[in-house]
């Protein structure tokens, strides 16, 4: 116990700033576990972007099959697994490097006289990696005109058809649109991180500049396809629907921490055309797969969420 007032104030003091230490950890904790989930850590964590740092550990497989060690004479050598190479590389294209000896060279080192071919010997095969690139491509059209018209004073032009591009007024063709739609949906990658990619490679495309190309294409294009799948999948006798929430970051009109919903309808495991439809809708209500659904006159497999009742 303390004998004098001074070590009683500094043994208080110490249990003060122990106290303003657990209270600390405790809001950390409640944050955690109540609080809103767009903090950058989180958000990366919940997109798989960690993984960069711990790739290795989460990849790891115990009992991952190694190439067995077969004793030789002197040494150890991997056993070979026929085939396994080639089956990698089948469909990928292929070509052949022939590497000679230069024409200068081509003499007996013994006796100086010249030497021939007589035949060449495989020795490896490699996986070259061809990194992507821009091209300008100029688009021209020519302009035919009837002389006989001309001569007759009916002139008479016609110029060669051109293809729509994807975009009108940009530089956008089909191959840039595709590549950004693969990089960002099917890979994840941001458009931010796309706009440096495309800056190391010789064009400054802005991300505002990328992000208008693919809302006109959504538009012009790609809602014609959703729309056509949207009538194969309501043919089909049975669908399932499910429905789960996501939060929108700068929605007009909506907070950040307000849920939102992504419906999703999709096909049995047996149909002959499968579809898996995500449609956004801002709640949860029945009005939105009331919606989607009007005329479809099959069976549904659903949870019992009320909202499939109408």
């Amino acid at each position: 116990m303390p004998d004098t007032e001074q070590e009683y104030k500094k043994q208080i003091k110490e249990l003060e700033q122990q106290v303003r230490l657990l209270k600390e950890q405790v809001d950390f904790l409640t944050r955690k576990l109540y609080g809103t989930k767009s903090e950058k850590t989180s958000s990366l964590e919940m997109e798989g972007q960690m993984s960069l740092f711990n790739e290795a550990e989460s990849c790891a497989d115990p009992g991952a099959h190694e190439p067995d060690l077969v004793e030789v004479e002197k040494h150890l050598r991997k056993r070979k697994y026929a085939g396994q190479r080639e089956k990698l590389v089948k469909d990928l294209p292929r070509s052949k490097v022939l590497h000679t000896i230069d024409e200068s060279e081509q003499s007996c080192e013994r006796c100086g006289g010249a030497m021939v071919k007589v035949g060449e010997e495989f020795v490896r095969t490699e996986v070259q990696f061809i990194p992507a690139s821009f091209k300008v491509i100029d688009h021209y059209r020519e302009t035919y005109e009837c002389r006989a018209c001309r001569k007759n004073g009916t002139p008479y032009m016609e110029k060669s058809p051109v293809p729509h591009p994807p975009v009108m007024h940009s530089l956008a063709s089909a191959s840039t649109i595709a590549w950004l739609i693969h990089q960002k949906f099917e890979l994840g990658i941001p458009l931010y991180r796309q706009e440096k990619e495309w800056e190391a490679l010789g064009l400054s495309l802005s991300r505002a500049t990328m992000s208008n190309w693919l809302l006109c294409v959504c538009r012009d294009w790609l809602s014609h396809v959703a729309g056509r799948l949207r009538q194969e999948l309501l043919k089909q006798k049975y669908l399932h629907i499910d429905e789960t929430h996501v939060q929108v970051l700068k929605e007009p009109g909506r907070k950040n921490t307000s849920d939102s919903y992504m419906w999703v309808y999709c096909s049995v495991r047996d149909c002959k055309r499968p579809v898996r439809y995500f449609e956004y809708q801002p709640g949860r209500g029945g009005k939105y797969p009331e919606a989607f659904l009007k005329g479809y006159t099959g069976y549904i497999h659903t949870d019992a969420y009320s909202g499939y009742n109408g």
